[in-house]
């Protein structure tokens, strides 16, 4: 949530905040809005001022009658006006809601072609028969059973099966092995959350369509435990920065929209795990620590050994909530390209301004930053899976995983499909 005072004293930078994201925001009306109620409260502290007066002052009898026509007179307008402040309220609470973050000056304009690779690491293997894509290998293999998971629910569901369920395990205990050593708390958060809860962190109204409604109760399902994470300290003043989580959940999406993409495979579903670093902290250590994280990130797939690049996401491809957004892909030789991973935004206060999250530390005062980022995902199997296929149709396990995989070395192909 951006400063009210702040967006009237700036109109045009955040006109053309929202030009470059793409988005038809009236910040005109909601500056009038905001200067007209400021003039009611104002003429509504003055009533109360002289309703004040009335009460305290010391009147003959036959100024009784007068002093008290005025002060129903007074009572009247504040009544009116406190009505028209409601209304008006409202009307400015719904424009500033939509309103997105102020973008980091680093950010590039324009939509998704527009989005910056800053660099590659590692070489594509070349293979000599030809490729599988995930969805093949894991029927090859039987460790991913689609059709099953269609059957219980409906398309965008699927079923891990065997070693496919470990590599979710292994990848969870080696990525947050290496977390811990960093100071990061592991926190499993509640996959319900409030309203409230997904409006502080800039889930509502923005992404509102892909949103799983519990109906009849203020729940939903949360989309990243980021969502959670962030609700546990609302409303609370923080005396010690920064605070580090790596939140571990399943996350849910409608994925409204996506209608005609990705849809063979499981890389667009549903339903999928991922562990995500959250950061509060301190105004001037957020790119520190936004940075920080994408060397986390990168960190899992050097040790896998999996091909990646590193993306600057441009202006129309980043959250409303977001500053700056880096995302990583990974090579998917079965598809051909690199596709995305994890990505990492820097909210500023964003998030904490929405959520009334501050802080209190040796006499400062403010808003902590807050930082989002993928640690891992389900994606990560895909990658793992395509990368690593063999011309049998099995999987070797990345060298460095195998501890974590109890020893297995290779995931076999079933003998008969």
């Amino acid at each position: 949530m951006l400063d009210l005072k702040f967006v009237t004293l700036n109109k045009e930078l955040i006109k053309e905040n929202c030009r470059k994201r793409g988005l038809q925001i009236d910040v005109d009306l909601l500056v009038e809005l905001v200067k007209e109620r400021s003039k009611i409260k104002t003429r509504i502290d003055e009533l109360r001022r002289q309703m004040n007066e009335l009460a305290q002052s010391v009147q003959g009898a036959e100024l009784q009658e007068e002093r008290r026509n005025r002060a129903r007179e007074l009572k009247l307008e504040e009544k009116e006006l406190a009505q028209q402040l409601d209304e008006i309220s409202n009307k400015v609470d719904k424009i500033a809601n939509t309103l997105p973050n102020i973008l980091d000056e680093r950010v590039p304009v324009g939509g998704e072609e527009n989005n910056l690779i800053l660099r590659k690491v590692g070489e594509p293997k070349k293979f000599d028969f030809t490729v599988r894509t995930h969805d093949e290998i894991g029927l090859k293999t039987g460790i991913i059973d689609i059709q099953r998971g269609v059957k219980l629910a409906k398309s965008r569901f699927y079923c891990l099966k065997n070693e496919a369920v470990m590599l979710r395990i292994a990848l969870i205990r080696m990525f947050s092995k290496h977390l811990k050593e960093q100071g990061f708390q592991l926190v499993a958060p509640p996959v319900l959350a409030k309203e409230r809860t997904l409006f502080t962190s800039g889930y509502l109204p923005f992404a509102e369509k892909d949103n799983f409604v519990i109906s009849g109760e203020d729940l939903s399902l949360i989309g990243t435990s980021e969502q959670s994470l962030l609700g546990m300290h609302m409303d609370e003043i923080l005396t010690k920065l920064p605070v580090l989580y790596l939140g571990d959940s399943l996350c849910f999406r409608t994925e409204v929209g996506s209608a005609g993409r990705d849809v063979h495979g499981i890389f667009r579903v549903h339903q999928f795990y991922k562990l995500e670093q959250i950061v509060l902290c301190h105004p001037d250590e957020a790119e520190y620590w936004h940075l920080k994280c994408l060397e986390n990130e990168e960190w899992l797939l050097k040790e896998l050994q999996i091909p990646y690049q590193v993306v600057l996401t441009a202006s129309k491809d980043l959250s409303p909530a977001g500053k700056i957004k880096y995302d990583i892909e990974a090579w998917f030789p079965g598809q051909n390209r690199y596709r995305e991973v994890t990505s990492n935004t820097n909210l500023g206060d964003f998030q904490t301004r929405r959520g009334n999250i501050r802080f209190k530390i040796d006499g400062q005062k403010g808003y902590p930053h807050s930082i989002s980022a993928t640690g891992f995902c389900d994606r990560h199997i895909l990658a793992i899976l395509e990368n690593y296929q063999q011309k049998d149709g099995s999987v070797r396990i990345p060298e460095k995983l195998v501890p974590f995989m109890d020893g297995i070395e290779t995931i076999p192909a079933l003998e008969r499909m």
